[in-house]
């Protein structure tokens, strides 16, 4: 092993998609990259390009995975039990609360804490 190899993801892209549960502790929106959720895997494995479902203002959006990172790395797979942030296509910072701030408003980056991202069936 090369002293600065890169280490590969846990599960090749070929595997099978399996169903998963991810818990978002916070929203932030990346300039030139989009709306970021982090959180955490609670179950199955989520796969960049991969169906899924988030509510929105109280109605269930249909989203697709556009992008994965775990500990300052893209990735194209997260397990369960990992910390993880997700960038998901048909979520946008107009979506994303604002309340009162210092020079006006500012997005309420903890508004969807608690929220849930599943596979969709």
């Amino acid at each position: 092993m090369a002293l600065f190899s890169r280490r590969r993801d846990p599960a090749p892209d070929s595997a099978p998609v399996e169903p998963f549960r991810f818990t978002v502790e916070r929203v932030l929106v990346v300039p030139l990259r989009g709306v970021l959720l982090t959180g955490t895997v609670t179950e199955g494995a989520v796969r960049v390009g991969q169906a899924a479902t988030i509510a929105v203002a109280g109605e269930p959006r249909a989203v697709t995975v556009a992008g994965i990172e775990a500990k300052r790395r893209k990735r194209s797979v997260a397990v369960a039990g990992e910390e993880a942030g997700l960038y998901l296509d048909g979520i946008t910072a107009a979506d994303i609360p604002v309340v009162p701030g210092h020079d006006g408003s500012v997005q309420d980056n903890e508004a969807w804490r608690g929220s849930v991202v599943t596979s969709a069936s």
